[in-house]
């Protein structure tokens, strides 16, 4: 199935759901105006760290979930004694 294999598929659904709670959390609790940075400033900056660290878990998830479909070493089983 490739790319469109039902198990990839759900995962990254999921991850993008991780996403969107992380961005709410981010948005409710992390936003803080300082004397160097505006609300707007901090919510775009929390955004970037969310959005970023969620596609570089998901790429990683999806890397080994494709690694495991195909695998490019199999098992070399010896004959029992």
């Amino acid at each position: 199935n490739g790319f469109m294999a039902p198990g990839l598929v759900k995962g990254s659904i999921c991850w993008l759901l991780v996403g969107l709670v992380a961005t709410a959390v981010q948005s409710m609790y992390f936003v803080k105006e300082t004397p160097k940075i505006t609300m707007q400033e901090s919510r775009q900056l929390g955004r970037v760290v969310v959005w970023t660290s969620t596609i570089c878990m998901w790429m990683f998830w999806a890397f080994v979930y494709m690694h495991q479909m195909v695998p490019l070493i199999y098992p070399v089983h010896t004959p029992a004694l």
